[in-house]
This record gives C-alpha cells, sequence and structure tokens, in this order.
C-alpha cells in the first residue's frame, strides 16, 4: 500500500512539474484591441518566452472581425516578425499594424541577444498554431541585424524572407549578405519613408499577402 500511495505521489509531482515548466516556456499577458491606420480592428497581446532561463519580452498582433474578435481561429496565417532595438517601439509597431489588415499575423520583440536566441524564438513562434510555418518572415533594424543575418543563415527554409532596415553588417553577416542579399530586401536610411510600400511588395512577391 505504501508503494502505491509513493507511485501516486511521484505521478502528480511529476505532471505537476510539467505545468509548472509549460508555464516558464510561454507567457501570454491581458488582451487589447487597437485600430490601425487603415481603419481596421487589431488584437494585441504579450507573448513571451522564456529562452536560456532569460525571458524576451515580445507582442503578437492579430487581425480582428467586425466585432473585435479574433479572427485567427480557424486557419493558420503568415507570420511577420520585427526584431527591433529595446524601448524603440513606436515606429516597428506601427509598421506591423499596418501590415496585419492584409492578412498576417504580427510579432514585435526588442532584441539584444544572440543569433542563437533569435534562432529559438523563430522556432518557438513557427510552432503557434495560428502561424503558417512554411510563411515566416524577419524584419530587423540595424541594432540587431548582425545577429538576425547569422540566424537566419542556420534557420534556411524555416523563414522565406528578410528585411534588413539601415543595415551596418560585419563579419559573418556581412558574407552571409554578400552571398544571399539578393533574397533579402534592403531598405536604407534615405528609402526609409516609403518601408511600408516595400515591404508590402516583398511579402506579396513571395504569397504572403491576400
Amino acid at each position: 500500500m505504501k508503494k502505491v500511495i509513493v507511485s501516486i505521489a511521484s505521478v502528480i509531482l511529476v505532471a505537476l512539474l510539467g505545468i509548472i515548466g509549460l508555464n516558464q516556456m510561454k507567457n501570454n499577458g491581458p488582451r487589447g484591441r487597437v485600430i490601425s491606420p487603415t481603419g481596421s480592428k487589431i488584437i494585441v497581446e504579450e507573448m513571451s518566452y522564456y529562452i536560456g532561463g532569460e525571458k524576451v519580452f515580445g507582442k503578437v498582433f492579430k487581425p480582428a472581425d467586425a466585432s473585435g474578435n479574433d479572427s485567427v481561429s480557424a486557419d493558420a496565417m503568415p507570420l511577420v516578425i520585427f526584431f527591433h532595438e529595446p524601448l524603440k517601439t513606436e515606429w516597428p509597431e506601427n509598421l506591423i499594424k499596418s501590415l496585419v489588415p492584409s492578412g498576417l499575423i504580427g510579432y514585435t520583440c526588442g532584441f539584444r541577444a544572440d543569433e542563437k536566441d533569435a534562432e529559438a524564438l523563430v522556432k518557438r513562434l513557427r510552432k503557434e498554431k495560428m502561424v503558417l510555418d512554411d510563411m515566416v518572415f524577419l524584419i530587423c533594424d540595424s541594432s540587431c541585424g548582425n545577429e538576425i543575418v547569422k540566424a537566419v543563415s542556420k534557420l534556411g527554409h524555416k523563414i522565406q524572407g528578410l528585411v534588413l532596415i539601415e543595415p551596418a553588417l560585419t563579419g559573418k553577416a556581412r558574407e552571409t549578405y554578400v552571398r544571399y542579399g539578393r533574397e533579402f530586401l534592403t531598405i536604407p536610411e534615405s528609402s526609409k519613408a516609403n518601408a511600408l510600400s516595400m515591404i508590402e511588395d516583398y511579402l506579396e512577391e513571395r504569397g504572403a499577402l491576400k
């Protein structure tokens, strides 16, 4: 009898540890609703992950129906991830809000880690049920361009495109860009005002837009 009780207790303990582990892997915060620049309703919520014991904070932006409810329930959608300088969130979030009404899911992440963390985050996001895993695109600004390009070289077919905004690449990232830069969209400072239309054209060419 004692062995049975110990066995049951062990099973319960393992289950509890599993639940705790799952809760540490991902954290979904409060949900809010915003209006895109075109007037469409968008749902925004925190979606952060624990990677290497550290929390990587991010926000997910999803299209909403006319009543403001989540419209990403039946079909998975293409995903655009914007890695940007921490604390400078206004422009990245506004850009993502402008893209989402075209039938995308957007994700923004203030990023100062290395390429391994970027690679791990992309893999986690690709596994989300709402994500069309063969339609994942990355955007990054100059603050993390080196790390994201190195991550892209390892992710290979797991992503379908990369947008570099004002890149200042060095070392291995620069070598990767020289080899594969034709597949990327590069937006220099002089073209930043037209970034939205350039990115829309890039995504459309690759089948990510409606």
